[in-house]
């Protein structure tokens, strides 16, 4: 698990990159509403919190 140092890298690289490595764009989700479920707290670094099939139904489900 990667862990990052502030909550905008973590989000950009754990959410935005897998999102738009596919056929859809950022602009197309609540990406904060995303974060809120998938990222842990910084106090053991900021890093994805679930795996890989529930990190994918959250995204689905914060489609805008």
């Amino acid at each position: 698990m990667t862990r990052y140092t502030t909550r905008d890298e973590a989000i950009a690289r754990e959410i935005i990159e897998p999102i738009e490595a596919g056929q859809a764009t950022a602009a197309e989700f609540d990406i904060d509403a995303i974060a809120d479920q998938v990222l842990g707290s910084y106090e053991d670094g900021y890093a994805c919190q679930v795996e890989h099939d529930e990190f994918w139904q959250i995204i689905a489900d914060n489609a805008k």
